[in-house]
């Protein structure tokens, strides 16, 4: 009987320990938001003139055509907060970044648009990756 009751004991506290460490991985997780304000070639969607733009409650970042800025974050859910310089009422919306993604890439002008996916992974070394691929092939 009292081998039972300490297996049981263990038992539960390992499953704890467990719980434990899966919870402080998802809400202890960093990620980096990448924040553009590029238009499309195409002209299929336009650059923002001028907005003001935080995440979560955290400082507002000035950006204007072309820019393109990071903020660095934890846990997987974000609000991204919108001031636009033109006196356009400010948008506000929340977005979910998936636990294996480090880097995303969030196209502020393709959200305004409603153009999906206006969220997307961003591999910070696709360059070197393209680099090392045209060396290879010569």
């Amino acid at each position: 009987m009292k081998l039972s009751k300490k297996i049981i004991a263990r038992s539960i506290l390992g499953v704890l320990y467990i719980a434990l460490a899966v919870v402080m991985f998802l809400t202890g997780r960093t990620h980096t938001i990448l924040i553009d304000n590029k238009g499309d070639t195409s002209g299929l969607y336009k650059a923002v003139n001028g907005m003001e733009v935080s995440v979560d409650k955290g400082e507002a970042v000035e950006f204007y055509r072309g820019d393109r800025d990071k903020f660095t974050v934890k846990s997987q859910k974000h609000t991204i907060n919108i001031e636009f310089f033109d006196g356009t009422e400010p948008v506000s919306f929340k977005v979910k970044i998936p636990v294996t993604q480090d880097y995303v890439l969030l196209s502020i002008p393709k959200y305004l648009a409603g153009i999906e996916p206006y969220m997307e992974e961003f591999d910070i070394y696709a360059s070197n990756k393209a680099a090392a691929a045209v060396d290879d092939s010569q």
